[in-house]
């Protein structure tokens, strides 16, 4: 077998990062991850936390650590009130780039792990055995009222809505509602990992409706091993690069350093048989668009000139 070249991670963005603080232990925290990614050339990272909203880390992350843009958005779970549209209000103006459904307290998490704020692999601080989690549909099967004003909001943005761990019926009835109000960026969250535990043909239907797949290491890390690498492959070769983001997901201590793991991951992903071009598309044109990141400017480096003239713009990206 001939393996390819190294993927090129400069310029890469990470989607989907956990760092501390954090209810479960983490390998690092925000400045000591994004440091890490910045060092390794990393264009982006998007900070997610499972109770609080991140958008004031990314902040206050950008002023300590140069090279890099850090992002951050909100989750809906308990901490934040749940299938909160005040919540997301406030995080989208204070600049939110993706609206997580609920994680580790949706009811599909709750059922599959026999408790929310916790795993098979980990458990967090604020772990509820006996809540039966939150479920964005109503008695009827009917998404509830608050969903669709969520769903207004995002549109109104234009940021990314992700699916999580809810279920697949919840899912299923939620990705058409968000672009009928006008969704455009909708990230079907590790369709892999046990929660929401998709099938291929699931996303193929919700990529097919316009949805974006985002396949993690974490899901087929040692440690979770939720599905096999070539479960990952071939469902980009059926779905097309053009509908699929590679990410993390990491930031467990079990778990290389992110912006390694997505490294690993990328490398992966194409010596089993997708392109250098399909891969570097799905962690970076398809990323540098949902986060309205545009082009990535060329790098302008001085060069020593006797005729006087300005610097030039050589070689590599920034």
């Amino acid at each position: 077998m001939t393996i390819g070249p190294f993927i090129d991670m400069h310029g890469a963005v990470d989607i989907h990062v956990h760092s501390e603080p954090d209810v479960f232990p983490r390998i690092g925290d925000d400045v000591m991850v994004c440091s890490h990614a910045a060092e390794v050339g990393l264009r982006a990272i998007v900070l997610k936390c499972h109770s609080e909203r991140t958008t004031s880390r990314a902040y206050l992350t950008n002023q300590l650590v140069p090279g890099i843009k850090v992002l951050g958005g909100i989750v809906l779970n308990r901490a934040v009130g749940g299938i909160n549209p005040a919540a997301v209000e406030s995080a989208l103006q204070l600049g939110a780039k993706q609206v997580w459904m609920p994680t580790v307290d949706a009811a599909n998490h709750a059922a599959t792990f026999g408790s929310t704020g916790a795993y098979d692999k980990q458990r967090s601080t604020v772990a509820r055995a006996g809540d039966t989690g939150i479920r964005i549909l109503d008695e009827t099967g009917a998404l509830l009222p608050e969903i669709y004003e969520i769903l207004d909001l995002v549109a109104e943005r234009n940021v990314i809505l992700g699916t999580c761990h809810l279920s697949g019926e919840e899912i299923h009835k939620l990705v058409p509602a968000a672009f009928e109000r006008g969704v455009q960026k909708v990230l079907i969250t590790h369709p892999y990992f046990k929660v929401p535990g998709f099938e291929p043909e699931d996303v193929k239907t919700l990529t097919g409706q316009g949805a974006y797949a985002e396949f993690g290491y974490c899901t087929v890390s040692p440690m979770w091993g939720h599905a096999p690498l070539t479960k990952v492959v071939e469902t980009i070769e059926a779905i097309g690069p053009e509908r699929a983001v590679l990410m993390s997901d990491t930031g467990q201590r079990h778990n290389p350093m992110p912006a390694e793991s997505l490294r690993v991951f990328a490398q992966s992903v194409h010596e089993s048989g997708i392109s250098e071009q399909a891969v570097e598309r799905m962690i970076k044109q398809n990323p540098y668009d949902l986060l309205d990141l545009g082009p990535l400017e060329p790098e302008v480096q001085p060069v020593a000139a006797t005729d006087g003239g300005a610097p030039s713009v050589v070689g590599g990206q920034s």
